[in-house]
């Protein structure tokens, strides 16, 4: 790309000496501009203290009924050490069709958590996403939350006899396939184009990024010229696989640019080019020798006098300022920076050119490689092994200069026969860190750019920052002196916590309203009050177990007509990712039902040899007779029985009654209910307590409410049963009982019964527990054992492996009875905050 002639050096404010940088290195008054933006920016990290997560998984995919191990990992997104901002990682696996259907909460020690999640063998074939996100993590949007994709696949042998056996997964799978391909036939394969720095300006040569996918966010090849309006041909552009590149181009005033593809189907598409602008700002950055330079020009709109436009540029490297410039630009002037490579932080350099009026006008992110990246060994002891013999494996961590780097990982062993890879995202804690957990959108393959460095991929690397847009803040909102965390409603955990809203019907705030936490045992009650928008937020649930807990609000006068909105502990998908199809579970490949014969044999084998029996196999068409048994009694309730039950299935019409009350009055003998205004009293004759009240104690799902009209905002459609507690029956409640007890069951639609809320003034959760992950399966032979070893798919997983300070750690284990070629393969994260990843291969000889 040729740029003008007319060049001019830079007015250099900060030229760091970009080791170890911060903002104490800045020689700048805190007056000049500059400096002001360094300071937003350093405010930011200082306040947001943004964090990053990580899953490393035991396989890339996955057969139904097999465990998908996976080791956490949550680090400070600034320095990329371990961290212990949150204490607790929410995780969970999301189908196509944006339904949460697993789900774990783990306790994060140090920054560290591992767990597993039972994959059933009935599983609806697809590909399915994993997340892994703090509470934290929210208040900066999903975009920001670790994301993979993991196919799941039907890969029995009896497969083809799933769609009777299981008829429901046989109809989701089938819908899901149809909405998919309906999806992607009326959607047409997606071209756009993006020119560096952000804006096409009349007269200016710039480079533009071109990205080609298709409905399941894989990249096109594909081929296209840009016309203008009359059909004039501009430039040509092609693709790769990938479906990124990047071609240089000149618009004209006046003209409106549009581009014809060829698609790889041979058919023709048009698509429109963003508009030409007359006037605005050019940010190009081209990296030379040993630097990174950086250039800049500026038209000013048609007929206005030329007059001199201040600049500033800052760089920097999540949050690390790296370069700081600013000087005056005129006319067809170039201004030009250099930022030399050498001992930048290993990342995404942002580039960003503000105006005069501290607006950022142009923005570019550019790849900064580990030049000082750690030298990890992974080796075997032997190439091959015999069935059942001892494998010890050696990691060896040492830094650019050779000295020992204590790290933290976690070992994978898998066999390479596996599973195909449709619809797998080929990610590593590497591409994670630098490249994926800062770019806004899919990002198809990260790892792909670091596996194999080359000159390629190099290039693959730099027109994919040149499509993708980052998401981390935005410099308009951060430029203002409202605090980062003004806006934020979600905590940093240090235990569970239970936060929302308190609203009206109308969907307006409660301010200032009251709320009272009662715990199942009640023996704990937290009272507190919202804020001036409404919300609330209790902490320091344990997490040893899980807990019911009510919650029951007023409003600042004590009025009840008041609704609770909570937070949800696993938010919903908001954003669709693209989902590839997976083949007919009908019509399964050669090497999944291969796959699917070891691992099923596996699956038995390990429920009937192993102590932890726990895995995901459903058995099917067992028919159990015996004696009929009484129902088991309801989890929720204290007492072992009642006087008398009313089964709301059993009264005709009882949805039409507008609340409880009405719908109890006069159906039990002794019970009497009269209104007052809004409100109820109840009374049960025949009883008294000895503290002088009349009111009997009110139950909704065995939580005691503070009164009566914390029923008032169950709707009867609600509730399966009433129950009434007469003398001994209520002796269980102590003196609390003593007037009788009126106790109300919802209906248990599933685990998440709290979803039912809002109701008006009250609402019921299940705080969980912490997930106490199983152990992976990995027997010590010290003899010849007539157990068979079920290990057929994934050998050895070892979820916490320590290298201490001397840089060396050492892993033994045994081969199985299953022979083949194994993939051994450790990520994890140094206690400096480099990213590590390593594999080796190992072949385990067949048992003849």
């Amino acid at each position: 790309m040729k740029l003008s002639q007319v060049q001019r050096s830079w007015k250099v404010v900060v030229a760091l000496a970009l080791l170890g940088a911060g903002s104490a290195a800045f020689q700048v008054a805190d007056t000049t501009p500059a400096a002001q933006i360094l300071t937003r920016l350093q405010a930011f990290y200082n306040e947001a203290q943004p964090e990053v997560s990580y899953l490393h998984l035991n396989q890339v995919a996955y057969a139904a009924g097999e465990t998908l191990w996976f080791k956490a990992y949550v680090m400070n997104d600034q320095s990329h050490r371990l961290d212990s901002l949150s204490r607790v990682l929410y995780v969970d696996m999301v189908t196509p069709n944006r339904q949460v259907v697993f789900r774990r909460t783990l306790s994060l020690r140090g920054g560290l958590a591992e767990g597993d999640i039972v994959l059933p063998d009935t599983l609806t074939q697809g590909v399915y996403t994993l997340r892994a996100y703090t509470s934290w993590m929210r208040n900066q949007g999903e975009e920001l939350f670790f994301s993979r994709r993991v196919p799941v696949w039907q890969a029995s042998s009896e497969a083809s006899e799933i769609g009777s056996l299981n008829s429901r997964a046989a109809s989701v799978a089938a819908n899901a396939r149809k909405y998919a391909r309906q999806l992607e036939a009326n959607r047409k394969p997606d071209v756009q184009f993006f020119p560096e720095g952000g804006d096409y300006v009349a007269g200016l040569q710039t480079v533009v990024g071109v990205k080609a996918s298709n409905a399941t966010g894989q990249g096109l090849a594909v081929s296209g010229r840009i016309l203008d309006e009359q059909g004039q041909e501009a430039t040509v552009f092609t693709t790769p696989a990938l479906g990124m590149s990047s071609f240089g181009f000149t618009p004209t005033a006046g003209h409106r640019y549009h581009a014809r593809v060829t698609l790889p189907d041979g058919s023709a598409a048009e698509y429109p080019l963003p508009g030409v602008q007359p006037a605005g700002w050019l940010l190009n950055v081209r990296e030379i020798g040993t630097d990174y330079r950086v250039y800049i020009r500026h038209q000013g709109a048609a007929g206005a006098a030329p007059t001199p436009e201040p600049l500033r540029l800052v760089a920097h490297v999540r949050g690390m300022p790296v370069f700081v410039g600013e000087g005056k630009i005129e006319g067809a002037q170039t201004f030009q920076a250099s930022i030399p490579k050498a001992k930048l932080p290993a990342g995404l350099l942002h580039l960003t050119v503000f105006d005069g009026q501290q607006v950022a006008q142009a923005e570019r992110l550019v790849f900064v490689p580990e030049e000082q990246g750690l030298r990890v060994t992974l080796t075997a002891n032997k190439p091959t092994y015999q069935p059942r013999e001892a494998v010890t494996m050696n990691v060896e961590v040492r830094t650019s200069t050779g000295e020992p780097a204590p790290a933290e990982l976690s070992l994978a062993v898998a066999n390479t026969a596996g599973l195909p890879t449709t619809g797998t995202t080929d990610a590593t804690m590497q591409s994670h860190l630098l490249l994926s957990s800062e770019l806004r959108g899919y990002v198809e393959n990260p790892a792909y750019y670091f596996r194999n460095p080359t000159a390629a991929t190099h290039r693959a690397l730099d027109d994919l920052l040149m499509t993708q847009g980052w998401s981390r803040f935005v410099w308009k909102e951060l430029l203002t002196d409202k605090p980062t965390t003004a806006d934020f409603l979600f905590p940093a955990e240090q235990a569970l916590s239970l936060g929302g809203q308190l609203i009206r019907p109308n969907q307006k705030p409660v301010p200032n309203g009251s709320l009272t936490l009662l715990q199942k045992d009640a023996k704990a009650v937290t009272v507190g009050n919202a804020n001036a928008e409404g919300y609330f937020l209790f902490l320091g649930f344990p997490g040893q177990d899980t807990t019911r807990v009510l919650l029951q609000a007023r409003t600042e006068k004590g009025k009840s007509n008041v609704l609770i909105k909570l937070n949800e502990l696993w938010p919903a998908p908001t954003r669709q990712l693209p989902m590839p199809l997976l083949p007919a579970v009908t019509n399964p490949q050669p090497e999944v039902l291969a796959y699917g014969q070891r691992s099923r044999r596996q699956q038995v084998l390990e429920r009937q040899f192993r102590p932890d029996t726990t895995s995901g196999i459903v058995l099917r068409n067992v028919t159990i007779r015996g004696q009929r048994q009484a129902p088991p009694r309801d989890p929720r309730s204290l007492h072992s029985q009642a006087t008398n039950v009313l089964d709301l299935s059993k009264i005709p019409n009882a949805n039409s009654y507008s609340n409880i009350f009405d719908l109890i009055q006069g159906r039990f003998a002794g019970v009497t209910v009269t209104r007052s205004g809004f409100s109820y009293q109840v009374l049960i004759r025949g009883i008294s307590s000895i503290t002088g009240s009349s009111s009997p104690l009110f139950l909704l799902d065995g939580m005691p409410l503070q009164d009566a009209d914390g029923l008032l905002g169950i709707p009867p459609s609600d509730v399966e049963r009433i129950e009434v507690l007469k003398g001994g029956d209520a002796a269980i409640y102590g003196s609390r009982g003593g007037n009788g007890a009126i106790a109300v069951f919802t209906k248990r639609g599933g685990s998440n019964d709290e979803a039912r809320g809002p109701a008006a003034g009250v609402i019921v959760r299940t705080m969980p527990a912490f997930y106490r992950a199983r152990q992976f399966y990995a027997p010590q032979y010290v003899a010849n054992s007539p157990k068979p070893d079920p290990r057929t798919t994934t050998l050895y997983w070892l979820p916490r492996l320590r290298v201490p300070a001397s840089g060396n750690a050492q892993v033994t284990f045994y081969a199985s009875d299953q022979g083949g070629a194994f993939r051994a393969a450790v990520e994890g994260i140094s206690f400096g905050g480099q990213p590590i990843v390593a594999e080796t291969s190992l072949t385990v000889a067949d048992n003849k």
